[in-house]
């Protein structure tokens, strides 16, 4: 969404949820998205961000660690969807 230059809605959420979402649950939901919103394109100089080739190998690292972990994460959330789906049949 945040790609597509869009913010989530409690309306969005709700549409798109593959299970009854409340919109309390929306709304927290949408404060996490924002919370975790990727920084914005430019730094505080106004320079575009360093490419990943000049990054130092430990930062790199540090981000393969992060992403390795990220995808842990959405893993483990998509079996409680699913777990919660099939509770929900």
């Amino acid at each position: 969404m945040h790609n597509e230059g869009k913010t989530p809605t409690v309306g969005i959420l709700r549409a798109k949820a593959p299970y009854k979402v409340s919109v309390t649950e929306a709304i927290e939901a949408i404060k996490r998205f924002n919370a975790n919103k990727p920084a914005v394109d430019r730094n505080e100089s106004g320079s575009l961000p360093p490419q990943v080739s000049e990054l130092p190998s430990s930062a790199i690292r540090h981000l393969y660690e992060q992403i390795a972990m990220l995808e842990k994460e959405v893993t483990e959330l998509k079996q409680i969807v699913q777990q919660l789906v099939n509770e929900k049949r």
